[in-house]
């Protein structure tokens, strides 16, 4: 998974989709993989798509991606991931928990 952030990253958003798309067919459930899947959702411009892939994450599980120490310390997404995620977050309305 950390390929696909790199490339999300470095602005190469097929690749990261493609690279993607290979974690999640291994790790359907993670809520890392959803959550990445949902932030290069929304930054392809399917917000609906994405709202739909974070929701699929459980509630305790979901709100964690809000924490901006957990997104720093934990995951360590870049700046980029953390921003389309942000987008995302604040659509399901999990930022004004």
């Amino acid at each position: 998974m950390l390929a696909a952030l790199v490339r999300f990253e470095l602005g190469e958003n097929k690749d990261a989709f493609n690279l993607l798309r290979r974690v999640e067919n291994r790790f359907p459930e993670a809520p890392e993989v959803r959550a990445a899947y949902s932030a290069m959702l929304a930054a392809q411009g399917d917000m609906v798509g994405a709202q739909q892939k974070l929701l699929e994450i459980p509630d305790k599980a979901r709100l964690r991606f809000v924490d901006k120490s957990y997104l720093d310390t934990v995951v360590a997404w870049p700046p980029a991931m953390k921003a389309a995620l942000a987008k995302v977050t604040s659509a399901v309305g999990d930022d004004k928990i």
